[in-house]
């Protein structure tokens, strides 16, 4: 049996398929092909390093620019949902309407398939970039740190040579460090968290051979819980 469209009366085809009596160029004519539950958003973006929030985790991102593709692809999808008769919804693709700032129109190309056929719609979002501090900054503009490297008893040109190398080559590690204090003993390296201070520790006592101890030190509260600062200490 033919199936008709209710709205502009034609009948189905393979390029235009009748789903629950609508066609495909009708569904997308009407703007039914997906379902857009918020258009303009504002997400937190740190006005220092950069940093964008997505959900409850900071993103290195740099630039307004890597912010709003960021965003276009992790944060937009989940405000987007079929419409009737629409299988395989995805982002294809974005572009900026206007200049990357503050404030950015920004248009999401979304593709699926409707009865069959494929399709590309094009949503645009307004997002707003909240400019605020990320905790990383604010620990390091405070001089705060969670994490401390003791680095003992290798000697200094062939450890900074070493330590050049691996911050150049890690994002993380670089975003991570707090300071670097030379002292008689050796190199103390201040991290914002735990896991880049492992990460480096790890690095250092396989290149080296050294032997890892790590020691926990209560540093007071935040939101409620009690903080715990970890020390490594390096020793060959």
């Amino acid at each position: 049996m033919s199936r008709f469209c209710i709205y502009c009366g034609k009948e189905h085809t393979s390029n235009n398929p009748v789903v629950d009596g609508v066609c495909l160029k009708c569904r997308l004519k009407r703007g039914e092909i997906i379902s857009v539950d918020k258009k303009e958003l504002r997400i937190d973006f740190c006005k220092v390093c950069g940093a964008t929030r997505i959900g409850h985790k900071w993103v290195d991102t740099h630039s307004f620019e890597e912010a709003l593709k960021t965003i276009a692809y992790e944060v937009l999808p989940r405000h987007i949902a079929k419409g009737p008769g629409v299988e395989d919804l995805g982002v294809e693709g974005y572009e900026l309407v206007t200049k990357a700032s503050w404030r950015t129109i920004v248009r999401i190309y979304v593709n699926g398939k409707f009865g069959g056929a494929e399709f590309t719609y094009p949503v645009d979002f307004v997002i707003y970039l909240n400019p605020i501090k990320c905790p990383r900054c604010i620990m390091v503009e405070s001089g705060e740190y969670e994490a401390v490297v003791q680095i003992r008893g290798i000697p200094r040109k062939e450890l900074e040579k070493v330590l050049v190398k691996e911050f150049s080559r890690d994002e993380r590690l670089r975003n991570d460090l707090v300071d670097v204090i030379e002292n008689e003993k050796g190199l103390d390296l201040y991290f914002f968290n735990h896991g880049a201070a492992r990460k480096l520790a790890r690095k250092l006592a396989s290149r080296f051979d050294l032997r890892i101890k790590e020691n926990y030190e209560i540093a007071g509260m935040r939101s409620g819980k009690q903080r715990a600062r970890l020390f490594i200490s390096l020793k060959a």
